[in-house]
């Protein structure tokens, strides 16, 4: 069935093994008019293309079938409990390498034994006839278990493009025919001769060795996506929902918007909702990062995935399936491991004309040594040396080296409650070294609190309790953010409440209104001298010191007195100064920048250790500054809550936006900081920081193997100091250095 609206499509590939393959299908998808961006991944075996219009799945799979390759799968957005994962692809190839390895490993030892054997002790002719013949059977299964290679050979010679099964065939296989034609005719090729074995224990031991490799390779890459697989795994199979006046189990997948949902202790929650009734305690840590449970109560939302500990309560789906937190989450992890880092378009741009290269390089080789080689050898001798090239020089770990990383880097940054959009992002963010913060919501909670409280008339402890009563009575009526500060530290000072007879908000002022039998008013000065209120002058100097520390004044009279002032600010997050110095041990420049009063913005970035501040800022104005430092040639990290700041977010080198989980899904930014914790920004660096180390050294390691390994294969330093690699070494150097940068990747697993 052919889907046509998806704009983004993902296709699960079988058979590709190397760099050349990527290039082989990515050419190919590249050719499918409509298609705007194009994305094939050696880690994943999938390709992700993004289309401007209607493109049939029929379109795409023959596309990918035009390159030699297979398409196992092709889907859009998919809810968590429908997608495939990765970690059970890679286990299902491994299981299928390990069956023809255990296949192969057997009769490549006989051969080996029998021709080593063979060549210390004497046989005469017709034993090393018989012998010839029982090697050549025995070579058989093995060229059966590696038939893959073979087929995968031509299926791009077929589509005119050569991939590693090109070379892994065109040398085993040059080495197989050399054997038979040494065995039957051993009088055509000069230098032979009709010994026992001949190149049969070659093929045999390449074939097995690549096997081997492409064995632990799998199992390895099965590895690397553990964190998306924990992800994955967060959704509980089955859902307890009440319907018709029962409670019945159906499959999670199946809940629908507005079902209540029973969620019972110890159980995952199965969707986001809101909670009808019921108290609990729930762990939030595998998709916030945060260790300490959350308490919840009527009201309160719940993310579907999180771990639900003591209460058992009912709950108001409100969003499913690819609209739920979990599905944004595992979406933008997905999406970061599926896109290209731009340190990957070198070894693309290297892997496009690899193959071609080295299959020149290994005919330049024999040619050479054909005509230079040993004398009375030099067919023997043009021909091991042709086909060590061919074995070494497989891109494996050049096309493994960048997407292992990022895959491995992502997902630990997943764990950590750090969304990486792309790899552009996690590659980019290590190299900014200038970090704009803005201060409300980034560097602070967002949200006021008291601070302190000063008198009038030095009112002993019954009558401040008192005040508190009727201040809390009118302020809860109220959803102002600094009536809700109120509420909260009027609760400690008093919990009882009276009837609100009238109340009234005045816009940007307060709110005033009759309590009990008390006229009651609680706002800023402006509230106040629209009563003919004045500011008591033993609380004046008090007022003059709050504006100067950048505090928010609240004052509150009770028929028709002024009885306290209430002084607020944003409360500066308690990680922020050890984060912002970790950042600045790191090399980078802060800056804050803020719409809020320079007073203020001051307070805060002295408290936090940050020298620069750039105050009373719109948002466009945010965005110039931006662009003031980029223009000085720094690379520029924006932070800020993803909403207001969202011109300047766009504009920077990387935009960091720190919100809630709720806005996730939603969010554009090239990070989201899950957790309302700035020291997730240090993470960040250090993820990225870390991953692109591992990129570097993968791609170091296998520009290096190549390097030193295709001269050394080729006989370069042969004629100075006599080294000559073996064909089999060679197979177990380019299996070895598959397994090497997977394994290197694994490594980020453990770092922050």
């Amino acid at each position: 069935m052919s889907s046509t609206h998806a704009s983004v499509r993902h296709i699960d590939i079988a058979g590709m093994h190397c760099s050349a393959c990527v290039s082989s299908v990515e050419t190919a998808l590249e050719q499918v008019s409509g298609l705007e961006q194009v994305s094939v991944n050696l880690m994943l075996n999938r390709a992700t293309v993004v289309a401007s219009g209607a493109i049939s799945d029929d379109a795409l799979r023959a596309a990918v079938s035009s390159a030699g390759y297979t398409v196992e799968a092709i889907y859009g957005d998919q809810p968590p409990s429908q997608r495939d994962s990765i970690p059970q692809r890679q286990l299902v190839v491994a299981a299928e390498w390990k069956r023809s390895l255990l296949l192969a490993i057997p009769f490549a030892v006989i051969v080996m034994v029998v021709s080593m054997v063979s060549m210390v002790i004497e046989v005469d002719h017709q034993q090393t006839v018989w012998i010839n013949i029982a090697l050549l059977t025995l070579t058989l299964p093995v060229l059966y278990s590696g038939r893959r290679f073979y087929e995968g050979a031509w299926r791009a010679a077929a589509h005119r493009s050569a991939t590693m099964d090109t070379l892994v065939t065109l040398g085993t296989g040059a080495a197989w025919i050399y054997s038979v034609v040494v065995m039957v005719a051993p009088q055509v090729v000069p230098g032979s001769s009709a010994h026992p074995g001949a190149y049969f224990d070659t093929t045999t031991t390449i074939i097995t060795l690549i096997l081997l490799g492409k064995w632990l390779e799998a199992r390895a890459k099965s590895r690397t996506a553990d964190a998306l697989q924990s992800l994955l795994q967060l959704q509980p199979a089955v859902a307890r929902v009440r319907r018709d006046g029962a409670d019945v189990e159906i499959p999670s997948h199946d809940i629908l918007v507005s079902d209540t949902v029973i969620v019972r202790p110890g159980e995952q929650i199965p969707t986001d909702g809101e909670i009808i009734t019921g108290t609990t305690t729930v762990n939030e840590s595998m998709l916030t990062g945060e260790s300490l449970p959350v308490e919840k109560a009527p009201g309160a939302r719940m993310t579907g995935g999180t771990h639900n500990l003591t209460g058992s309560v009912t709950m108001r789906a409100t969003a499913v399936g690819t609209h739920t937190v979990l599905a944004g989450i595992i979406r933008a992890v997905e999406q970061a491991q599926e896109s290209k880092a731009p340190i990957q378009r070198l070894a693309d741009k290297i892997a496009s004309v690899f193959v071609p290269v080295v299959l020149a390089i290994a005919v330049a080789t024999f040619a050479v040594w054909y005509v230079a080689g040993p004398t009375g050898y030099e067919w023997l001798f043009a021909l091991h040396t042709a086909i060590t090239v061919l074995i070494i020089a497989c891109p494996c770990a050049l096309g493994l080296a960048t997407p292992t990383a990022v895959v491995v880097g992502s997902g630990r940054a997943a764990q950590h409650g750090i969304l990486f959009s792309s790899a552009e992002s996690l590659e980019s963010l290590q190299s900014c070294t200038v970090v704009l913060l803005d201060k409300t919501g980034t560097i602070t909670e967002g949200r006021p609190s008291v601070q302190h409280v000063v008198y009038v008339s030095h009112p002993n402890q019954p009558e401040r309790t008192a005040i508190w009563e009727l201040v809390t009575s009118l302020e809860a009526r109220s959803e102002h953010p600094l009536a809700a500060a109120l509420t909260e530290y009027g609760a400690t000072q008093s919990t009882h409440r009276q009837d609100v007879e009238s109340f009234t908000a005045v816009a940007g002022q307060g709110a005033y209104g009759t309590v009990g039998s008390h006229k009651v008013r609680v706002g800023n000065e402006d509230l106040m001298s629209g009563a003919m209120l004045l500011v008591p002058a033993e609380i004046q100097q008090a007022v003059q010191d709050a504006d100067q520390r950048g505090e928010t004044l609240v004052l509150a009279a009770i028929d028709g007195r002024i009885v306290m002032a209430v002084f607020l600010s944003d409360t500066i997050r308690g990680d922020a100064h050890e984060s912002l110095s970790a950042l600045r041990a790191r090399g980078c420049e802060l800056v804050m920048v803020t719409g809020d009063r320079p007073a203020v913005a001051q307070r805060v970035a002295d408290a936090v250790g940050i020298s620069q501040v750039v105050a009373q800022v719109s948002p466009t104005q945010k965005l110039a500054e931006v662009e003031r430092w980029q223009r000085k040639g720094y690379r520029v990290a924006m932070v800020g809550d993803g909403i207001n700041d969202a011109p300047s977010l766009a504009q920077a080198d990387v935009g960091i936006a720190v919100g809630s989980a709720t806005d996730i899904a939603k969010s554009t930014a090239d990070v989201t900081l899950v957790r309302n914790d700035i020291s997730t920004l240090v993470h960040a660096f250090e993820i990225s920081h870390s991953t692109l180390r591992v990129i570097k050294q993968n791609l170091f390691f296998a520009f290096f193997y190549n390097v030193l390994g295709i001269p050394l294969a080729a006989g370069v330093f042969y004629t100075f100091t006599g080294w000559l690699l073996s064909p089999m070494v060679a197979a177990a150097a380019m299996a070895l250095s598959s397994v090497t940068v997977v394994t290197n990747a694994i490594r980020l697993r453990t770092s922050r």
